[in-house]
């Protein structure tokens, strides 16, 4: 089913939605590198409706994604701000609320909630888990949600990439920043098969071209970074590109399915 952006006046709102359509996945450079695994979501069909749950729904372009390809949508955030953003953006795109809900909730709220359990078929978790202490609390939590044999897709830091050695990477309480510096794919994959998840597919996602363009944003344009993005994103894609081929993993990120049996 295709969508089309609605046509109505001209307006400084709609112009401001147009440029952050066009910008999606984002200014964020690794969320560019990172929007690749968008073509595994699963894709609805009349015989097999798929649901979605976005945890963390950013500017809901993963959500949109998903609704995309069939799903009905819900996507979850902290901040009210962000809740409106993303409704906004949603009605720009002419998608309904039932194709894209968007609530202030945490996943342990929605969790505690039996008429939740097993109502997701997937679960989107994308640099998230980084910011979460109890990383097997809330891996339990998506458990509960999903519908039998549904996925889990967390994407986050590669524990051991070494680009922003510079600096302190982690916070040592909950305030927004990571709590600890991603994962490895062995620590990631032992904490999903402990709490009840088989993972079936890993990814690396970064070159030295992200690299360098992220680090042009944050030496470089500092709290400048998205209107200078926006300006200079032909020549930030081109030394992107042009790097591309040498590799330097600054994401990881595991397709791990649920099993059956709950996690001991």
């Amino acid at each position: 089913m295709s969508h089309t952006l609605t046509t109505t006046t001209a307006s400084p709102s709609r112009h401001r939605l147009l440029l952050k359509y066009l910008m999606f996945p984002g200014t964020n450079w690794v969320s560019r590198d990172k929007s690749r695994l968008v073509k595994m979501f699963m894709t609805a069909t009349s015989e097999r409706p798929v649901r979605t749950l976005d945890c963390g729904c950013g500017n809901a372009y993963f959500t949109h994604q998903a609704a995309l390809r069939g799903s009905t949508c819900l996507g979850i955030t902290i901040h009210e701000w962000e809740k409106r953003n993303c409704e906004e953006m949603r009605d720009y795109l002419g998608f309904t609320e039932e194709q894209m809900d968007f609530r202030v909730a945490s996943l342990s709220k929605l969790a505690k909630e039996p008429a939740n359990h097993k109502q997701f078929n997937q679960v989107l978790l994308l640099d998230v888990i980084e910011h979460i202490l109890d990383a097997r609390k809330t891996l339990r939590e998506i458990h509960d949600l999903l519908d039998e044999d549904g996925f889990v897709y967390i994407s986050t830091p590669d524990r051991d990439w070494q680009g922003n050695a510079d600096h302190l990477r982690v916070t040592p309480v909950e305030d927004g920043w990571h709590v600890r510096n991603g994962f490895t794919f062995e620590q990631l994959e032992r904490l999903l098969e402990e709490n009840g998840f088989e993972p079936i597919d890993r990814l690396k996602f970064g070159s030295i071209g992200s690299t360098l363009v992220t680090r042009i944003q944050h030496k470089l344009f500092g709290r400048w970074i998205d209107p200078l993005t926006v300006i200079c994103l032909p020549v930030l894609k081109l030394i992107s590109v042009l790097l591309s081929p040498w590799r330097d993993p600054h994401t990881i990120f595991i397709l791990a399915r649920k099993n059956r049996s709950q996690p001991s």
